[in-house]
């Protein structure tokens, strides 16, 4: 005797359209928000290669909840944050749907930001903006997976300039702010300093990287402070857009601040250059394509050269130390996680921790969404050994999530500061 069973009809997934060559003439295209001083940069880049493109200002708690209105809550924070964000800035009038498309990054391996385009697409189908163009933005974007955008190695160059500035300004603002003299003054510096940039980049000038930097470590060396290095210096680090984007964190930088400390955030481009070496460091216990593993060794030395540059100025400097090398990275990782662990924030995340403890800075905030497994794997799975190694470590785990309570987050750092504070004192 034989069963028939009749199978439920499978609906087609929702898709948007492509963004075309033509599009690039008449649509504005909508990014996101994450890091402020880069993301300004990161805008000229795209407006000097011929496309409308404007950065979203910061998000606010009525994006979080559009967010959550198309995008199931056990989703991690990040992804509620941007698609929300997105979808508001639609639905506020502000920009026709027939000429606006939206940018939203994707990664390719364990972490949901692979599937960010996908929650973004369906998202906007549901708020009824399915003709809006949906780019999912990558390392393959160069490749030319999106037939409007046309990423080549001159804009690649620019992008590394925009994200390489951006750094130099937020390690040396971030280190001068709690000390300055004049209310403001290093903010204002900062702003200074992007317009200009911004200007040169616009410009297509030929950008003098060492010609820059030098002039902005000076800026900064001779503004005016009172009472440096008499804070406790605290690192933050863990998941990427948690720990750059201010509302995803709750204003962390500001709270620390208040609360008596200088805060440490390690660069955007060593997450960018953790990524690029992932076919070089699995090609030691793996099979790896030769060109990819070549890619891999060429791409991060591309960077590696520019960021000579600013160590250079940096050297220079009365006040500030140059940043480290990912060789370096790699290598104080390695005794305690393997260099092939490449999800979510990998090895890099116990490699910041540990740079950060080396330099005498054990106090260490660790954030991460609530709902990210591998920032949890990968940050809290060590702690334990980390604690082990430095008898002086300091560290505390943050979850940030749309339900979680900003007085909870705000006891742990209170804590944190306190332990902080009382060892600066011993």
């Amino acid at each position: 005797m034989s069963t028939f069973i009749d199978y439920p009809t499978v609906k087609q997934p929702r898709r948007t359209p492509e963004f075309t060559a033509q599009d690039k003439e008449i649509r504005t295209i909508l990014c996101p928000q994450m890091a402020p001083i880069h993301f300004a940069l990161f805008q000229a880049v795209f407006e000097n290669h011929g496309y409308r493109f404007e950065v979203l200002p910061e998000v606010d708690r009525e994006a979080v909840e559009e967010g959550l209105r198309y995008v199931n809550n056990d989703v991690c924070y990040p992804a509620i944050i941007v698609v929300g964000q997105l979808i508001r800035a639609m639905k506020s009038g502000k920009y026709d749907p027939n000429k606006t498309a939206l940018m939203i990054s994707q990664t390719c391996g364990g972490c949901r930001s692979t599937n960010y385009a996908t929650f973004l697409k369906i998202a906007a189908a549901k708020a009824g903006f399915h003709h809006v163009p949906v780019i999912p933005f990558s390392v393959d974007i160069a490749n030319g997976n999106t037939k409007g955008i046309n990423v080549n190695f001159k804009m690649l160059k620019k992008m590394l300039l925009a994200f390489l500035y951006g750094d130099l300004l937020m390690t040396l603002s971030n280190c001068c702010r709690p000390y300055e003299t004049v209310q403001g003054s290093v903010n204002k510096l900062v702003e200074t300093w992007l317009k200009q940039l911004r200007d040169e980049i616009l410009r297509n000038k030929k950008h003098r990287v060492a010609d820059f930097a030098g002039r902005i470590v000076h800026d900064f060396d001779v503004i005016e402070l009172t009472g440096e290095q008499t804070r406790p210096r605290v690192g933050i680090v863990g998941e990427i857009l948690v720990k750059y984007h201010p509302e995803a964190n709750n204003h962390l930088i500001s709270l620390i601040e208040q609360e008596g400390g200088e805060v440490v955030v390690p660069n955007i481009l060593d997450f960018m250059l953790y990524c690029l070496s992932s076919d070089e460091q699995r090609k030691r216990y793996s099979h790896v394509p030769f060109l990819a593993g070549l890619k891999s060794s060429a791409g991060v030395w591309l960077i590696e050269r520019q960021r000579d540059k600013v160590r250079n100025a940096l050297k220079k400097s009365r006040r500030f130390a140059p940043m480290g090398t990912i060789r370096h990275l790699i290598r104080l990782a390695e005794p305690i996680v393997s260099t092939c662990n490449h999800t979510g924030e990998g090895w890099l995340l116990t490699a910041e921790m540990v740079e950060l403890i080396e330099q005498n800075i054990p106090n260490i905030v660790c954030v991460q969404p609530f709902g990210c497994l591998p920032n949890h794997i990968t940050g809290k799975g060590v702690l334990k050994e980390l604690r082990l190694r430095y008898n002086n470590a300091n560290i505390t785990t943050i979850d940030y999530d749309p339900g979680s309570t900003e007085v909870n987050q705000l006891n742990r750092i209170k804590l944190l500061m306190a332990v902080a504070l009382q060892n600066l004192s011993k």
